[in-house]
């Protein structure tokens, strides 16, 4: 009985734990802007987006080959 009552308080206090640390860092960034890694990261995710564009334009388009029959409307019949 005690077992359980100790892992419920200790699961809520790391819950809270968790949450107040995430309260204080959107107030941290709110405040004094977002920190030098989370710019870094977005800075070189954009950058390799872009390449990853540019090189993609650079490929010829090709075109799917579809038969003439495909994507036809069939009426249905039911089979008894």
């Amino acid at each position: 009985m005690f077992k359980i009552f100790f892992f419920i308080i200790f699961f809520v206090i790391l819950l809270l734990l968790l949450a107040g640390f995430s309260i204080i860092r959107t107030v941290k960034s709110f405040f004094f802007g977002p920190s030098n890694t989370t710019h870094a990261k977005r800075h070189t995710a954009s950058s390799s987006r872009r390449s990853d564009q540019a090189s993609a334009s650079r490929t010829p388009v090709r075109k799917k080959v579809i038969a003439e029959d495909e994507g036809e409307y069939v009426d249905y019949e039911e089979i008894k």
